[in-house]
Parts: C-alpha cells; structure tokens; sequence
C-alpha cells in the first residue's frame, strides 16, 4: 500500500544588509529577497529610507525597546502561514557579531541565509583610500542588556593599539556608550601621536554624508554623528 509523500516546509529567514543608507547601495540580491518573502522585519526608519513596495506584504516594524519581541513574532508567524522572512539590517548583516546567537536561537527550525551589503566601513575604506588588507577593522560587541560589554572594550583597545603599532590602518565604527572622542581620547593616552591625522566620517552612504579630515586631538575635544566611523591611517600610507 502507498500514500502521499508528506513534505515538511521548513520557512527561510534572509538576514538582508541593506547598505549604509538608501537606495544607491542596496543590492538587486537584498532587492529579491523582499520581492520573495511574505513577512517583512525592519526598523521603521530602514523601510522608510529605502521606499520598498511593501503592498500585500506583512511588516512587523522594529524599535529599540521590542528588537527581539519582533523577532519571535515574526518565526511565530512563519511558521503559521508557510511564508519566509526578510530581516532587513541596515549596513552589513554581519559587521555586528550580537545578532548571530539570537538569530540561531530565534530561528533555529528554519534556514538562514545572509545577504550581505556595502557597510560604511567599506565607505569610509574607499574615501580614505586604503585597503581592508591593510587595516583592523573595530566593532564594540554590546552586553546582554545592550550596553557596552566592558570586557570586549579592553580587548578591542588593546587589539587596535598593537595593530597600529604592527603598521596597520584603523576603522572603527562608533558607538553610542563608546564615541569617537572616547575612542581618540584612549588612543592619545596610549602614546598615539596628538597630531595624528585621520578621516571621519559620518551618516555615511546617506544623504547627509559628512567626510572630514581632522587631527585625533580635534576628534576627542568634538563631537559627532552617533552613526560615525574613523580611520586612523599610518603616517606613511
């Protein structure tokens, strides 16, 4: 005796990078992805920049207060309905490593596939002129209640002191506990030249970009856009 063949539909989740900011970075790969799926995770501010048709679709917009709330909503939802997921993350989906235990923990019975974008790491890198080979790239790692984990801090300066003396470039992307004064501040005390010059930038990929070259005493007595990146490029590069 035979019967039908039971097909089990496991949901897709694409974690889409969507670039730096509007549409001049976004990929026709991220493009297809929202096209695709029937279920669409964003930060309000995301969706409104990149002005995607969004019609018959259902949106579960993100904020800073229900990020993971939304998230589970939103596996919930998908596995109900049968439909896949576009997680739309601004700037590259894997610049930051806190996500990626939440998201195997969230999606765990559904396959994950990362789309990655242009990060404004990658902007700053191309208006400054230097290549990634030649540079340490810096991301602070949040804590669990999202504030700067005080242990990766020290082991980010650290890391970036030795490679700036090993002759790399630096590109660190800034935080909200962690500015860029803060930063230039710490590398001033660790014996990096006051007169040091190096590249800022801000709101980069938008359009309300700002690249200004300043001395990293200027950087630590001013202040900048939250959303802020700078290179720390090595006398002779």
């Amino acid at each position: 005796m035979t019967g039908a063949i039971s097909r089990i539909y496991y949901p897709k989740v694409f974690i889409t990078g969507v670039g730096a900011g509007g549409r001049a970075f976004l990929t026709p790969v991220a493009e297809a992805a929202v096209r695709r799926c029937g279920i669409i995770t964003a930060w309000a501010e995301v969706i409104k920049s990149l002005g995607f048709s969004l019609e018959g679709k259902l949106v579960l917009e993100q904020n800073c207060t229900n990020y993971q709330e939304v998230l589970v909503k939103a596996a919930k939802l998908a596995r109900t309905k049968g439909e896949d997921i576009a997680l739309l993350v601004k700037d590259d989906p894997l610049v930051y490593s806190a996500g990626l235990d939440s998201y195997k923990e969230v999606f765990k019975d559904f396959r994950i596939e990362f789309i990655p974008a242009v990060s404004s790491l990658q902007l700053l890198a191309a208006a400054t002129r230097v290549s990634l080979e030649d540079c340490l790239l810096v991301v602070y790692k949040p804590d669990a209640a999202g504030n700067i984990d005080q242990s990766d801090l020290v082991v980010k300066r650290e890391r970036m002191l030795k490679a700036y003396k090993a002759g790399y470039n630096l590109i660190i992307l800034s935080d909200l506990e962690q500015t860029l004064a803060q930063t230039a501040g710490f590398l001033i005390e660790r014996g990096i030249p006051a007169d040091t010059k190096v590249i800022v930038g801000e709101q980069m990929g938008t359009e309300s970009q700002k690249i200004t070259g300043k001395s990293i005493s200027e950087v630590s007595r001013g202040t900048s856009h939250w959303m802020s990146c700078m290179a720390v490029k090595q006398p002779e590069y």
